[in-house]
């Protein structure tokens, strides 16, 4: 089925159309069960992540403030984008609700949306920062620089979705093309160019320990480092393959107007771009030990007080290992970077 479209930065979607019909019968159960499996699982995974920042403090530290923030951003995803996409899904192509409405659905899907690629990029920004300078981590990402980053994410979020509202029914050729440039081709570039020296630093960093320790532990080392790169890897190849078909579509409306799109296509798209809300805990949480360590736990407290059976750790027990797993992390971190100091500039390594 082809449409014209109405796109405009991060709400690519059908516009209200004149024929008659509506999406057939396959497209609509497909659709509509995918996506309701989507907002369940973007409800559960992030309130998951951030009831483990609530409940266990040695979670609330500067590094979890982006995780958990970016959670907030994917739970109104869920609660105000994708409900709206559901019911439209069912009743479309026409749109059967107020212009007001369409256009408050566009505004808070553009304000979450382009929050939830702000704080990717604050995240790839923050983890270059704590492996390539572990010992000055703490003097240069504060809290108060935490909270303004995050506070700059929602407020360039905010702007371009008041841009899209002053822009609403004109032309928004250069504004479309300008939020694709700002909202996916620089975030790529600075989230590329930050996991690459990421995994740079840490092949360098394994490469010293090789050289210094012997030939034995090259076996033991490069399994670490296909771990860090399938892991960047993860994160790199789940931002573009959510995010690329939306942009692309955008920018492609963007050049040729009158030039139809598949109402299919726009789905996928949409779908896409919704399901990045599912992954993102499962990337930034899970390959987190500390928050890997507090789900477990968490599961086990529900349990319990589920169950009337008291548990075998406190929340006391479980800060303290979560403590030990940051400190532990951090001191590997910087251990390594001594020793590839002390090995460059010929000084005496601290034992």
């Amino acid at each position: 089925m082809a449409n014209s479209t109405s796109t405009g930065i991060l709400n690519t979607t059908v516009s209200p159309s004149t024929e008659k019909g509506s999406f057939s019968f396959t497209i609509k159960l497909v659709s509509t069960l995918l996506l309701i499996t989507t907002i369940i699982l973007t409800l559960l995974g992030n309130s998951l992540v951030i009831r483990a920042f609530i409940v266990f403090r040695k979670l609330q530290n500067v590094t979890n403030y982006f995780v958990v923030s970016l959670a907030v951003t994917d739970i109104l995803v869920a609660l105000f984008s994708m409900p709206v996409w559901t019911v439209y899904l069912l009743t479309g192509p026409h749109w059967l609700f107020s212009t007001w409405f369409h256009r408050i659905w566009q505004s808070m899907d553009i304000l979450c949306s382009v929050a939830s690629i702000t704080h990717l990029l604050l995240i790839s920004i923050e983890r270059y920062i704590c492996i390539s300078s572990p010992l000055t981590y703490h003097s240069i990402v504060t809290t108060r620089k935490a909270r303004v980053a995050i506070f700059v994410a929602w407020l360039f979020a905010l702007v371009m979705t008041i841009l899209k509202l002053l822009l609403w029914g004109g032309p928004t050729k250069v504004y479309q093309l300008t939020s694709f440039v700002l909202c996916f081709a620089t975030p790529v570039l600075v989230m590329s160019y930050a996991y690459i020296m990421i995994f740079r630093v840490s092949r360098t960093q394994a490469k010293k320990m090789i050289f210094k320790i012997g030939e034995k532990t090259k076996r033991f080392c490069l399994p670490k480092e296909l771990k860090a790169a399938k892991t960047l890897g993860v994160v790199m190849g789940a931002f573009v393959l959510c995010w690329f078909p939306f942009f692309f579509l955008n920018v492609y409306h963007a050049l040729c107007p009158s030039c139809p799109i598949d109402a299919g296509a726009v789905m996928v798209a949409k779908g896409l771009h919704y399901f990045n809300s599912v992954l993102n805990p499962i990337i930034y949480s899970l390959m987190n030990k500390q928050f890997k360590t507090a789900f477990k736990h968490l599961f086990y407290l529900t349990y319990s007080n589920l169950s009337g059976r008291g548990p075998v750790m406190t929340r006391l027990d479980v800060d303290k290992q979560l403590s030990f797993t940051y400190f532990s992390s951090l001191k590997s971190r910087s251990s390594m970077q001594e020793k590839s100091r002390a090995e460059e500039n010929n000084l005496p390594q601290r034992v």
